[in-house]
């Protein structure tokens, strides 16, 4: 008798657990596909260096065949691909952020995007000016929080929805 009740109990387990499964839906997130995000601190070409790890996050939900694959909000992840303090002689500062990844439902999906490609952010510029004042230096590069940034999907990535 208890061993028919451990059978039954068990493929009742078996047909709730296919069910979950049957009920989750892989759907495929084509490779440049467009995520906003946004920086989460303000960052200066003071402290930051060249690898340092950036804390982003989505602005906007993206939508996949009406459904929700990425919500707004979900955390992202940056990283500092060109950082140069300012200078003498007016030299300014840079700073660049490359978005690298976000995760969904334990799927990381890879994002492009650098100086030469899209989804870049770069601040600070060269002062056009050469002035040969002593001690006379350029600005530092800050992006503040809450900066715009356009990433694009790497590679076409597969995502299970619950």
């Amino acid at each position: 008798m208890k061993a028919t009740r451990s059978v039954r109990w068990l493929a009742g387990l078996a047909g709730l657990m296919a069910s979950i499964a049957s009920a989750a839906q892989t759907v495929s997130l084509n490779s440049d596909t467009e995520v906003r995000l946004e920086t989460i601190a303000p960052l200066t070409s003071k402290t930051s260096v060249k690898g340092d790890l950036v804390p982003l996050r989505t602005t906007a939900d993206v939508i996949v065949n009406g459904q929700i694959i990425v919500p707004s909000g979900t955390p992202a992840m940056g990283q500092v691909s060109d950082a140069r303090a300012k200078g003498a002689l007016g030299m300014s500062g840079r700073l660049v952020i490359q978005p690298l990844y976000l995760t969904v439902q334990n799927t990381t999906i890879r994002l492009l995007g650098n100086t030469s490609n899209k989804g870049s952010v770069t601040a600070g510029a060269v002062i056009g000016m050469a002035v040969l004042t002593p001690g006379f230096t350029g600005r530092s590069a800050t992006i503040p929080a809450g900066t715009p940034i356009i990433a694009y999907v790497a590679h076409t990535t597969e995502v299970t929805l619950p």
